[in-house]
């Protein structure tokens, strides 16, 4: 499901997981500027940056971090 500011993604192991991706983090290719949305369907990896247990809810970084201009 995409949203303005991101995208959910869906867990194999946990289909009831709420995993959220926000644009700013999802950098897979590591480069500057939009890398576009993954496609419905498409598997992505990421690392876990924040994890809200008592809803069960995920926040997903695709790609290296975020550094801004330097």
């Amino acid at each position: 499901m995409t949203f303005q500011h991101g995208v959910f993604l869906e867990l194999d192991e946990d289909p009831e997981a709420r995993v959220f991706v926000d644009l700013l983090s999802y950098n897979p290719d590591g480069t500057t500027g939009s890398a576009g949305l993954p496609a419905v369907g498409e598997f992505v990896t990421g690392v876990v940056a924040d994890l809200v247990d008592r809803d069960r809810q995920l926040r997903v970084r695709v790609g290296p971090p975020w550094r801004g201009s330097e």
